[in-house]
Order: C-alpha cells, then sequence, then structure tokens
C-alpha cells in the first residue's frame, strides 16, 4: 500500500493507493494513532459508470458504491496550505479531478469531483458522489472495530425541521458479522426539489472522542452512505445516484460533469453543537448579502396580521399601529393578486396585481411603506402555478412526466427550461420588481415534483436542470433588482440547504407561525444555518399577556427577528413590551450573528405536547459576552440553571423569577411557557 499524508490545521489527510481497490481518502484528528493497511480503505472517487460491474457480492439494490469504474489510480497531486488537487484515471481514458480545499478559520474541508470523458465515446454516468471517506473507526479500541460509533442525522418535517436523531451501530445493523463478510449500508437522503424534507443533507459518525461529519450542497435529490463491510466503515455522499433518485446523464466524448460541494469537518469531539458550529462559521464567513442586511434589521410581514388578504386599507392601518417601532422591512405576502373570482390560495401562476385589494396600485403601498422608513418586501411561488389561475392549463408551459403534465394535488409545475417561460417570468416577476419599486422577495415554494419529468435522458438528469435554472434565478433577481434582499422560504425551511443558502439573504426557519413550539424548531434549525439568515417568526395577538409576548420574542431571537399578528389591536403596554424585546434584540446581534452555541440543553420529546425545558446559551467569538435564552413549558422541567461562571449578568428581558449567584443563573418559573433572554459580559473581576 501507498499513501501520503498531509496535515492540515488539526486534520491529518491521508491518501492511499492499493492494487485492489486504488486510490482512497482518509482523515483523522490530527495525532491520531491509526493503522492505515487495517483500516480497509475503499475508493475515494465513487463513480458508477453505466456497464461497470460491482466488486462486493451482496450490493445491487443496496448501494452503487465500489463498482470497478471507482477503481482507479492517481496521476498526479499537487498540495500547498489550502488544499490538495488530485488526478485520478482508470486508464482507459475515464479521467477525474478530486479537489480538497482547507479553511484554516474554521477546519472545514470542501471536496468536489469532476469527471472528463476522454474516450473515444459516450459514457453514462449513473452515479458521481461529491465525497468518500474511508477508513471510519473508534479509535479508543485497540483494534479497529465499529463498537461505539454512532450515526447522528437531522431529521426534518414541515414545521419540525432539523431535529438530532441518533443511532448507535448495532441499531441499524451496521455492526461488523461474524465473517466480516457482507455489505451493510445506511443510505439516506431525499428525492425531489425540497431537500429539507425527511433528512437534512447532514450526517456524522462519531465515537471514541472524534466526529467525522458532512453537509452536502443539496438543491435536488441527494443521498448519504454509512457503508460498512469489514472492521471499519465508509461515509460518502453527493446527487443521489440511479438507485436512489432516477438520475444517470450522457456524457458525449470530451464532455465532463462536476459534483456540488460536500463539506467536511473531522474533529477530536463528539459534541455536535461543536462541530455544527464550525459548519454555521463556514457558511456566514461566503455570504455576500447586501450592505443592508449587515446590520441584521427586524422585519414584518403581514401574513399572521391578514392572512393572506393584503390591501391598501389594512397595511396603511398596519403601518400606522407599528409607528415608533425599530423595524427596518415590511413584507407583503400570498394574495396580493387576488383575481375576481375565486380565493388567492390556488390564484398563483398569473401574477396581476388585485385592483380590489389595490386600487390604486400596489405602488401606492410600496410608497407608504418607504416613507414609513422601511424597505417593501413582496411574496411571490414563481416556479408552481395553481389550479385556479389561467397559467395552470398552459400545458405547453408545463413540466410533463411519461407524457402527462405532472400535477400534484392544486399545483402544477413551470418547465424553467422552455424559453417562453423565461420571458414570462421576466415580465411578471422581474420587471414586476423593478417597477413596482420592491427591494425585497419572499420566494415560496409548497410543492415538489419529486423524481423529475420529461426532457432529459432521465427523470433525475431532469429535475438537476430545473434546480439549476431556480438557483439560476437567485442571480437574475439580483440584476433586475440591485442589492434585493431574497428571502429563501419553502412550507417554511423544506430549502434551506448550503447551496441555496449561500446565494440568498435569509431564510424562513419554518412555517411555525404561532405554536408554542417555535423555539425548539428555532434552536435545531440554528445548528445548521447562520443566525443572521435565521428567519423566526414572533407572532403577536390581542389577547397575549406579557408572559406570551416575551415567549414570542425571545423565541425569534434565535435569529432575525419576524414579527406578524395583531399589531393594529393591541394595547400601549404590549406594544411598550415589544419594543423593549426589539431594543434588547438590538443590543445583542453580535452574540446572536457570530456567536457559537456553547450549550443546547432539551428534553421535550413531543412538540405538539411539550413538556420539560430548552435552556440554549451562545458565547461571542472573543468570549466577551454570553447570550442565555430558556424556555420553559409545561412541568416536569427537570432543570432550572445555567452555568454562567466569569460572566456578569449585563441585561434582561424575562418574565421568569430569576437570580445569579455564585456563578449560576437559577430560574424560578411561576407559571407554563414562561421564557427568558439574558446577556452577561465578562466578569474582569
Amino acid at each position: 500500500m501507498l499513501y501520503k499524508k498531509y496535515t492540515y490545521g488539526d486534520t491529518d489527510v491521508y491518501f492511499v493507493q492499493t492494487d485492489e481497490t486504488g486510490a482512497g481518502l482518509m482523515m483523522f484528528p490530527a495525532g491520531t494513532e491509526a493503522d492505515i493497511d487495517a483500516l480497509s480503505p475503499d475508493p475515494m472517487v465513487q463513480v458508477a459508470l453505466r456497464g461497470s460491474r460491482n466488486l462486493i457480492d451482496y450490493t445491487q439494490g443496496v448501494t452503487m458504491r465500489n463498482r470497478a469504474s471507482s477503481v482507479l489510480r492517481i496521476v498526479s497531486q499537487s498540495a500547498d496550505p489550502r488544499g490538495v488537487l488530485t488526478h485520478l484515471s482508470d486508464g482507459a481514458g475515464n479521467e477525474y479531478e478530486h479537489t480538497l480545499r482547507h479553511d484554516a478559520e474554521t477546519g472545514i474541508f470542501s471536496v468536489r469531483v469532476e469527471y472528463f470523458n476522454r474516450t473515444d465515446r459516450e459514457q453514462v454516468l449513473e452515479s458521481l458522489q461529491s465525497f468518500s471517506l474511508s477508513g471510519i473507526f473508534n479509535p479508543q479500541n485497540p483494534s479497529p472495530t465499529d463498537e461505539g460509533l454512532r450515526l447522528i442525522r437531522m431529521t426534518s418535517a414541515w414545521s419540525r425541521e432539523c431535529r438530532l436523531k441518533e443511532d448507535e451501530f448495532c441499531d441499524l445493523g451496521l455492526d461488523m458479522s461474524w465473517a466480516r463478510y457482507g455489505v451493510k449500508c445506511e443510505r439516506f437522503g431525499e428525492v425531489g426539489s425540497m431537500p429539507n424534507r425527511g433528512y437534512y443533507p447532514f450526517a456524522a459518525v462519531a465515537g471514541g472522542g472524534c466526529t467525522w461529519s458532512v453537509m452536502l450542497e443539496a438543491p435536488y435529490s441527494w443521498q448519504i452512505e454509512v457503508y460498512k463491510e469489514k472492521e471499519t466503515c465508509a461515509l460518502s455522499g453527493g446527487l443521489a445516484d440511479y438507485e436512489f433518485g432516477h438520475w444517470y446523464k450522457k456524457i458525449p466524448a470530451g464532455g465532463g460533469f462536476k459534483t456540488n460541494f460536500a463539506y467536511l469537518r473531522v474533529k477530536a469531539t463528539e459534541n455536535i453543537d461543536d462541530v455544527c458550529n464550525d459548519f454555521v462559521q463556514f457558511q456566514d464567513a461566503r455570504l455576500k448579502v447586501p450592505e443592508y442586511e449587515e446590520s441584521m434589521p427586524v422585519l414584518f410581514n403581514e401574513y399572521c396580521t391578514t392572512w393572506g388578504t393584503p390591501s391598501e386599507e389594512n397595511i396603511r392601518a398596519i403601518l400606522e399601529s407599528i409607528k415608533g417601532l425599530p423595524i427596518g422591512i415590511f413584507v407583503i405576502d400570498c394574495g396580493w393578486y387576488l383575481p375576481e373570482n375565486c380565493g388567492w390560495c390556488n390564484a398563483i401562476g398569473d401574477w396581476d396585481e388585485s385592483k380590489k385589494l389595490f386600487p390604486d396600485g400596489i405602488s401606492s403601498v410600496v410608497s407608504a411603506i418607504r416613507a414609513a422608513g422601511m424597505k417593501a418586501g413582496v411574496w411571490f411561488e414563481f416556479e408552481n402555478v395553481g389550479c385556479d389561475s389561467k397559467k395552470f392549463y398552459d400545458e405547453s408551459s408545463l413540466l410533463h412526466r411519461d407524457g402527462h403534465v405532472l400535477t400534484s394535488k392544486n399545483r402544477r409545475f413551470l418547465d424553467l427550461r422552455r424559453q417562453e417561460v423565461q420571458a414570462y417570468l421576466k415580465e411578471k416577476m422581474l420587471d414586476f420588481l423593478a417597477e413596482k419599486g420592491f427591494e425585497y422577495i419572499k420566494i415560496d415554494y409548497n410543492d415538489t415534483f419529486g423524481m423529475g419529468g420529461d426532457g432529459a435522458e432521465s427523470l433525475g438528469e431532469s429535475g438537476r436542470q430545473l434546480t439549476e435554472l431556480s438557483l439560476d434565478y437567485l442571480d437574475r433577481l439580483k440584476e433586475a433588482v440591485p442589492e434585493i434582499v431574497i428571502e429563501n422560504c419553502s412550507s417554511g425551511g423544506s430549502r434551506i440547504e448550503p447551496k441555496r443558502m449561500g446565494m440568498v439573504s435569509m431564510c424562513s426557519f419554518s412555517d411555525a407561525h404561532e405554536c408554542r413550539e417555535i423555539p425548539l424548531v428555532a434552536a435545531n434549525v440554528s445548528r445548521v444555518v447562520p443566525a443572521r439568515q435565521n428567519q423566526v417568526w414572533a407572532v403577536i395577538r390581542k389577547e397575549d399577556t406579557v408572559d406570551r409576548i416575551v415567549w414570542s420574542m425571545t423565541a425569534a431571537m434565535f435569529g432575525r427577528v419576524c414579527i406578524s399578528g395583531d399589531v393594529h389591536l393591541i394595547d400601549s403596554a404590549q406594544k411598550a413590551k415589544i419594543k423593549e424585546g426589539i431594543d434588547f434584540y438590538n443590543a445583542v446581534k453580535d452574540v446572536v450573528r457570530g456567536g457559537r452555541i456553547a450549550e443546547s440543553f432539551c428534553n421535550v420529546r413531543y412538540y405538539r405536547d411539550p413538556k420539560g425545558c430548552q435552556i440554549y446559551k451562545k458565547v461571542s467569538k472573543d468570549g466577551g459576552r454570553m447570550l442565555v435564552l430558556a424556555h420553559f413549558f409545561e412541568r416536569p422541567h427537570e432543570r432550572f440553571d445555567c452555568d454562567v461562571t466569569g460572566y456578569k449578568l449585563a441585561a434582561a428581558y424575562t418574565t421568569l423569577d430569576f437570580e445569579v449567584k455564585n456563578g449560576t443563573l437559577s430560574f424560578h418559573p411561576t407559571g407554563e411557557y414562561q421564557g427568558g433572554a439574558f446577556l452577561f459580559e465578562r466578569d474582569e473581576n
């Protein structure tokens, strides 16, 4: 076996090559004692070319890993302080470029693979994964073994985004058999255009004081695999393959294909919050947002005020009622296009502003919003059309599958590849935004086209093409309205994967509008989305007690505060409590934005009937300031304190009875659903 070792920051990187499996990649926390020869490396480029045989028994229908096309030799390799570039070949004209980049600030590695067809004939890719790591083992055991390893994932569903799920290898059937025989594979992911549904594109293998973790760019169907054959395991992932995602792509002679990035972190810790901090810091550092967004202004969205019937009359009333509140953006949500003959919900697609709701034109409302000192935003779901729109019946513009228009209940999908569709969206969306003076767009997406449709060599490839065009519209929006603020929404948080999030200003964290469990979901999403992008609802009702207002406002402090609700019906005391919350939030934005999760305790199991508490602690980069967010549901709470050693209380926004004594913040909840936010500063005494 030949291998080359590089060290980047706190990670040792090994490139290995064997006659049996070709070139492989292993990564360990720096200084880990590893018997490279015993760790069963497998190929670092996992590619399935049509016609290639599988190398291992019992893998058909289980995995497309380790086909003969993955057995490659390293042709050349160059390394510098930023990473390693490796060129590989099968010796028959199928060539690959493997890119591994290192971010010194966070320890995150960016990995991608590019294929080049330098044969004299067409090749068909049935799988090409963004990354593959092998040799994962429990370093606390004397010989390579899977005992003690755990797979950590994040399950996602509507209003239940990014909840941690942890399974021991033995519970997944991944532990080694008596004869070291038989492949075991846990392959999971998402098929369709809502990639954060079922699972968020994240996985970690932890054990023995170490964690191997990955977060994928996954705008469309994706997969991650934990693969076990002998003593050690491999972790790979990327675009969903032919078996899992109905994808294959024809590559002509001279052509090629490049994967999306995978982001890897290998670290000497089993604390998943610590690992996620690195991912979030990495994402935050690469964001390019309008200058206005750098101050993280508070938003108001009228959806939970008008419930889909915004009008000139009620918006002017709302603007009057929120005077004096430091709000920077006002968003007009769905319904502004209300037709004369039906409701708003299924009328998306025609995008004609309602003369009934806006008799003086929507521009007059935009002017009123600007006059009130705020940027004006508007809602679109531009990729889909509803059954009450005329566009629903324009079949030549719509996505087909097997020759039939693809219909999901009340929605159909525009085929963005068609020139007439692109011209239509330019007029109805891009030109509309520029002409009306909007500086913010909320892009919603409330159903998925699943496998994909006609118009490409495979269903999966058509879906990938459509998704790439969807992402392209984010750039077109920025060209049409320079410095536009873009919100990524998809039934809440169904499209919050890293690639799309790297192209927008913020996201809707969830469709959890005013339920009690908002802080639970918001804390979960905070592990994978930078706080300045993580927009959280704070819906205020006229009957809300002070406890309830504080609960809502502090729940939104996990990210970007977005206020909605009965602001036109509340009294002065309620309004004052909202303003107090915004003022507190503005004073702690540096910790919200740049802080690292120091603790995230939650003992609530059933979100719809929550019992227990959540205590969440963030510390600024320099360690000088700390924010504690506490939420108490129904009893039993089990925990009533938080360690604040070395800090002194600077400010609090809460209705909880509390005290700070001997380095401990103690809570004394007197009722159900009480919350609070507490700012601490380093005690220099």
